[in-house]
């Protein structure tokens, strides 16, 4: 859960930028880091939590794009 809640708040702050590579060089990191950590580890690597981190950064760039069509919304009405 808390994964997936940290990638969700670095999909959004990725989603601030409004930049296309700032966004796509987040979800590379995500992998990459990962990676790291399951080649340093001792034991078996869990592969939900990498599932999970990216359905958090996606549910974040979601999120702050549906907020942005609420503003939007509110500003016409």
């Amino acid at each position: 859960m808390m994964i997936f809640a940290t990638a969700m708040m670095i999909g959004i702050a990725a989603s601030l930028t409004r930049s296309a590579m700032s966004i796509a060089l987040a979800a590379v990191l995500i992998g990459v880091v990962f990676a790291l950590a399951a080649a340093v580890s001792p034991g078996p690597v869990a592969w939900l939590s990498l599932a999970s981190a990216y359905a958090g950064f996606n549910a974040g760039l979601i999120l702050h794009l549906v907020g942005l069509v609420a503003i939007e919304r509110r500003k016409a009405a």
